[in-house]
């Protein structure tokens, strides 16, 4: 890479979200924590003061607060945003406006336009919005996929960069686990552990890892489950264990911060979405030498091989979830095989400083190629 430049090239990264809320937002602030400020000099820009502007200033960044009405409610609040976005360019100097999202795009994009800077739209998702995409596509000045299911969204265009997450591989390495966290969690000493962590919303696939624990407790009891995460399904969530005859195994955490961990406690780690951009999380588990069984969905074929460092089964499968999950727990000696093939996957595919160099690239090409425009 060549030699970094005499200043720092200021850039603005707006968030879709004033708060955490999955894998989107921790990426996007690895991504900032990674970026390397002898060439970059970012600052952020949120939709509300929350815990992602927490977590920037944490990291030294300058934050933004600049309200992101939905389209659904279109009028002169969007005009004003847009507007202080585009004077918030300004005055920072930003060379280009990074966007972690559709919503955060569609300010960026018209902000962009209106101040003659590029814009970048980094996608996580790989369902298409239809006719919003074409429209942020084109007012893209390139764009970031996470995965080949995701620059799938949009054909063969040629502004997408296919640009895989990655996770800070120092934080999350195997450790032994911790006997007081286990009885934080409410497990006993030498209960098995299936863990699943995120949103709790119909996509995740929660309720039908539930029936698969209903499954298994009939042939091995005695497992216990710990759901890390939160969201609207939550208590319908909850009920449903209590149906099933397993509200004192299934431990629902609320989000932590200690994700490594508790990652570190589990003997299965579990992904039952039944859609996935990408699975942060799932690289997370593999980088911790947990043995993963994940639904193949998305992206996630692209981050599990099948059979070499975890299990893929098919979507809202409760009795294939079951016997894979059961496999692992029967066979401790092949799932630590997975657990460090994951590993091993992980720290040559997924790793942060892969990440940020990537993003970095797309920076140099779009900066140069907007230059050769003007």
């Amino acid at each position: 890479m060549d030699e970094p430049p005499d200043r720092p090239t200021p850039v603005l990264v707006v968030s879709n979200h004033g708060h955490v809320v999955g894998g989107g937002e921790l990426s996007m602030l690895d991504l900032l924590r990674g970026l390397d400020r002898r060439r970059w000099a970012p600052a952020l820009v949120v939709p509300e003061d929350g815990a992602v502007a927490v977590r920037g200033r944490g990291l030294g960044l300058p934050i933004h607060v600049v309200p992101l009405p939905t389209l659904r409610r279109p009028g002169y609040d969007m005009v004003r945003s847009v507007r202080t976005l585009g004077r918030l360019a300004r005055t920072t100097g930003a060379a280009l406006i990074h966007a972690n999202g559709s919503r955060a795009m569609i300010y960026a994009g018209l902000a962009g336009r209106s101040t003659g800077r590029p814009a970048i739209w980094h996608v996580r998702i790989a369902e298409s919005d239809g006719v919003v995409d074409r429209a942020l596509y084109a007012l893209a000045t390139g764009v970031i996929a996470t995965s080949g299911a995701v620059t799938r969204r949009f054909g063969k265009a040629g502004k997408v960069r296919l640009v895989p997450n990655g996770i800070d591989l120092a934080r999350f390495t195997p450790r032994a686990p911790s006997p007081s966290l286990r009885a934080a969690l409410g497990v006993p000493p030498s209960s098995p552990v299936v863990l699943s962590i995120g949103r709790f919303v119909a996509e995740k696939g929660h309720r039908h890892l539930l029936e698969a624990a209903a499954r298994i407790e009939r042939t091995r009891a005695g497992l216990h489950w710990v759901f890390v995460g939160a969201g609207e399904l939550e208590e319908p969530l909850r009920r449903q264990a209590r149906g099933l005859g397993l509200e004192s195994q299934v431990h629902f955490t609320g989000w932590r911060d200690d994700v490594p961990d508790v990652l570190a406690v589990a003997d299965v780690f579990v992904l039952p979405s039944e859609n996935e951009g990408f699975g942060r999380v799932v690289v997370e588990a593999m980088a911790m030498a947990r043995a993963v069984v994940a639904t193949a969905v998305g992206g996630v074929p692209e981050i599990v091989r099948d059979g070499e460092t975890g299990i893929l089964v098919p979507p809202a499968a409760p009795t294939a979830l079951a016997d894979a999950v059961r496999s692992l727990l029967d066979d401790p000696a092949r799932a630590a095989r997975l657990g460090a093939a994951g590993r091993a996957r992980a720290e040559s595919r997924f790793s942060l400083t892969a990440h940020v160099d990537a993003v970095e690239r797309v920076y140099a090409e779009v900066l140069g190629g907007h230059a050769a425009r003007r």
